[in-house]
């Protein structure tokens, strides 16, 4: 129980939650406690990200796409219709674009040049390219990823607060939440924008006094020294000194009649020979 009792206040002193908590964090993994109120008191538009690699619906080549799912740092891209007017589409992770190029080209050899459209083909478009994931790709034009496309994802005012975006993270649990503005995507953010920007303004809040903590640091660690030398006197006392524990306070023992040694004494020569004479 004191062993239970010390770690808990030496865990409220230093830190806050437990073990689990405390390597979550410490491992970086984007979570965000649901027993936490925050009141930033701040829009989603100071947290986003404005500079985002989306995917237009139409236009691209396999190779391009390809060359985007190369870069790790994406785990999914907006669709929308141009680069131009960024009118939002719809989203798709890299998992499932991966699976989807995956399961075409077990099918039949695709081409880097082939185009690719992630929403419904206009009435424009020949039947040829509507059907030519079955077929040849040397007689195709198209490859159509819209099936793999989340027409909808979730989405949020750039105006809301980011109180509310935190929650949605909590109870839907996306991987990431898009911006948009009249149907426009104007960015996006994540779980590790929202907890970046919390320990931003936290460390303004509080921030660390390194001097402090060191001489909190020191004086607990006195005070566990005088507990040891306490608790190694009583030992010594009620065992008539034949049980000496090891002191903490670095000074030199001396040597007592009846005392048991511990092999680091340096013991006076009382003129015993180890070499034999001849």
């Amino acid at each position: 129980m004191i062993v239970v009792g010390v770690t808990k206040a030496i865990s409220e002193l230093f830190g806050k939650g437990g073990i689990a908590d405390r390597m979550i964090w410490f491992s970086g993994m984007p979570f965000l406690d649901s027993k936490e109120d925050h009141n930033f008191g701040v829009p989603v538009s100071a947290v986003m990200r404005t500079s985002v690699v989306s995917m237009p619906a139409h236009g691209l080549t396999l190779g391009e796409v390809q060359s985007l799912l190369a870069d790790d740092r994406y785990q999914g891209f907006p669709v929308v219709e141009d680069k131009h007017t960024k009118v939002l589409v719809g989203y798709i992770g890299s998992t499932e674009l991966r699976y989807a190029i995956d399961k075409m080209s077990r099918t039949s050899p695709l081409s880097e040049t082939a185009k690719c459209t992630f929403a419904p083909s206009s009435a424009n478009l020949s039947s040829t390219s509507l059907n030519n994931i079955h077929g040849d790709s040397s007689h195709s034009s198209t490859l159509d990823f819209s099936r793999y496309v989340d027409a909808t994802p979730v989405t949020a005012h750039p105006r809301l607060p980011l109180e509310t975006v935190m929650e949605l993270f909590q109870k839907i649990g996306p991987r990431v939440i898009l911006i948009e503005y009249h149907g426009k995507l104007t960015g996006l953010v994540t779980v590790k924008d929202c907890l970046k920007y919390q320990f931003k303004v936290e460390a303004a809040e509080n921030p660390k006094d390194d001097h402090r903590i060191e001489e909190g640091q020191e004086q607990l660690w006195a005070l566990f020294q005088r507990a040891g030398n306490w608790f190694s006197g009583r030992v010594s006392r009620y065992s008539g000194g034949r049980i000496r524990l090891t002191s903490t306070s670095g000074g030199e023992r001396p040597l007592g009649r009846g005392q048991i040694l511990d092999g680091d004494e340096e013991v006076l020569d009382e003129g015993v020979e180890l070499e034999s004479r001849r």
